[in-house]
């Protein structure tokens, strides 16, 4: 089985009156956790919409709920479905309450299953794996100014400083036809390994060697999480700011030798 210490932090920053963040995470203790894995998940209430707070808390809510009843076993469409669950009651609550029309979230999600990593993304809420010293962002931004980035048209230091880096092309809530980043092959894991999940609100103001130092001089994922916020209010805290940090713990051969008897009894 895969073991992994969990640590969180949210807070709203320095220049929000509300913090439009959300996010959660979840390991069942029966048998299901053979079947669907550890689930970790962060939204950001997409800001100036109306309910960006609600949006984020309905997104993660039905991720969750969604994502652990569907017990089928392949892991991809499964969070795929979830996502689209999710899409599907943030825009019923927003048809149903005129102050919350048009509300909209980004998402981030990660299951970790044994040895494996599988994950899915709408919006700008990234993932990073960090391996020692190396850190690698794993999902790809859904953005105006990432949209830019990937065309050759500006640099990644030229679009921290955009004048539509808000712009996001991509959101729960947004409309009915939600198109999902999602893994179709799994990452392997081990031991030792950091997954990171986090709002703009961090990486947009603290640089990726600053995020990886950090893990490596704490350690510790509750310290990480803590040491994380506070470096982003430091550099201006400009919005919310969420990041869940997951520690591999332990993978081995018996995650490999359940994973094949659970196949078999299927």
């Amino acid at each position: 089985m895969i073991e992994v210490t969990v640590g969180s932090a949210s807070h709203r920053g320095l220049k929000k009156k509300e913090n439009e963040d959300y996010h959660a995470y979840f390991s069942p203790e029966d048998g299901r956790k053979n079947n669907k894995g550890i689930l970790l998940a962060v939204a950001d209430g997409m800001g100036g919409r109306m309910g960006g707070a609600m949006a984020s808390r309905i997104t993660v809510d039905n991720l969750m709920e969604a994502y652990y009843k569907d017990m089928s076993g392949n892991i991809p469409e499964s969070l795929k479905q979830a996502f689209l669950k999710a899409n599907e009651e943030v825009i019923a609550k927003g048809q149903t309450d005129e102050e919350l029309k048009g509300m909209a979230s980004t998402l981030v999600a990660v299951v970790l299953k044994n040895d494996k990593m599988y994950h899915a993304n709408v919006g700008d809420s990234r993932g990073y794996l960090i391996d020692e010293n190396r850190i690698s962002q794993f999902t790809e931004d859904h953005s105006f100014v990432a949209s830019l980035i990937k065309a050759g048209a500006i640099s990644e230091e030229e679009a921290l400083n955009h004048p539509e880096s808000h712009i996001i092309t991509r959101a729960v809530g947004l409309g009915p036809e939600l198109q999902v980043d999602t893994s179709q092959t799994h990452t392997k894991v081990k031991k030792g390994q950091y997954i990171l999940l986090c709002c703009d609100g961090l990486w947009g103001v603290v640089p990726n060697d600053e995020i990886l130092n950090t893990v490596t001089k704490h350690r510790a994922p509750d310290v990480v999480c803590e040491k994380l916020v506070e470096k982003a209010n430091k550099n201006g805290g400009p919005d919310n700011i969420t990041v869940i940090v997951a520690r591999i713990d332990k993978t081995g051969l018996m995650s490999r030798l359940v994973d094949k008897c659970i196949n078999l009894v299927r």
